[in-house]
């Protein structure tokens, strides 16, 4: 990993910034920045794989459930994490590049070999990156006011997270056109009519609760025959997966290594001042 992102994680890596507790053989993972909407830092998500990384391999962990404090699930990624780039000549440009491709595809391939049950709670806001990410969880549950919206092909990123993959799947190639290439957004109900979503409740309080509880159900469940069910399910269509993934990678570090980026992100948000 390059320098420079080293560099950037050490400074960003803040434990307030995601809690976890375990409640019974439950890892609850809460991303708690919600001054900025929960937006990730570089830091917040080598914070986030390890914690997924750990309650894999922990015998007393059966399995996760994500939530956030505040209005928003996570608005995605924090836009200063690019504020370096203005500075880096190309070769600093093309290390920097790759030392973020690298840090993603640890990142993605935390969530894409784990062996345990994955559920996020959602509120309001769920935004970039984190939308197409939830699309490989084994449950998502929403509160009525959720909206998902994956805006980074309007300021020129790429597909990520497996979503070239995920969501023709599970939207259909007309829907997923629309939802990554024209930033159409994705309602609480669309997202249980197309399968994404699992339920819908009313207060975030109503659906902590009841994950929960279905985490305690799962609890009692035979853990081996959870987990072997899992990978099997998984198994289909892994090396689908694995390969998307592994090209939406190489795109974004086409992308992020080019000179285009920061004009690409400034333009976008002008458009975005200019509706306000």
């Amino acid at each position: 990993m390059s320098q420079i992102i080293q560099e950037i994680i050490q400074q960003q890596k803040i434990k307030e910034h995601i809690l976890t507790e375990v409640v019974g053989h439950t890892l609850e993972i809460t991303f708690n920045r919600p001054e900025f909407h929960n937006a990730f830092t570089v830091g917040m998500y080598v914070m986030f794989q390890e914690y997924v990384l750990q309650a894999d391999k922990d015998p007393n962990i059966y399995q996760i459930l994500v939530k956030s404090n505040g209005k928003s699930f996570s608005s995605g990624n924090d836009l200063r994490n690019f504020d370096v780039w203005p500075g880096l000549n190309d070769e600093e440009r093309k290390q920097a590049s790759l030392g973020l491709t690298n840090m993603l595809r640890d990142f993605t391939s935390s969530f894409l070999n784990l062996t345990k049950p994955i559920i996020a709670c959602c509120q309001g806001g769920v935004i970039g990156f984190i939308f197409p990410l939830l699309s490989i969880f084994d449950q998502v549950y929403v509160t009525e006011d959720t909206y998902f919206f994956a805006p980074m092909l309007l300021f020129g990123q790429g597909v990520e997270m497996f979503s070239s993959y995920t969501f023709p799947r599970i939207f259909g190639q007309g829907k997923t056109f629309s939802l990554l290439f024209r930033g159409q957004k994705l309602s609480a109900k669309e997202a249980l009519h197309f399968g994404y979503a699992q339920e819908i409740f009313k207060t975030q309080d109503e659906m902590i609760k009841k994950a929960r509880q279905i985490c305690q159900q799962l609890e009692q469940q035979d853990q081996s025959a959870i987990n072997h069910g899992k990978k099997l399910i998984k198994r289909a269509i892994y090396d689908q997966l694995k390969t998307s993934n592994e090209q939406e990678l190489l795109n974004l570090e086409r992308i992020w290594s080019g000179d285009k980026l920061v004009e690409n992100v400034f333009n976008y948000m002008s458009r975005l001042k200019a509706k306000l």
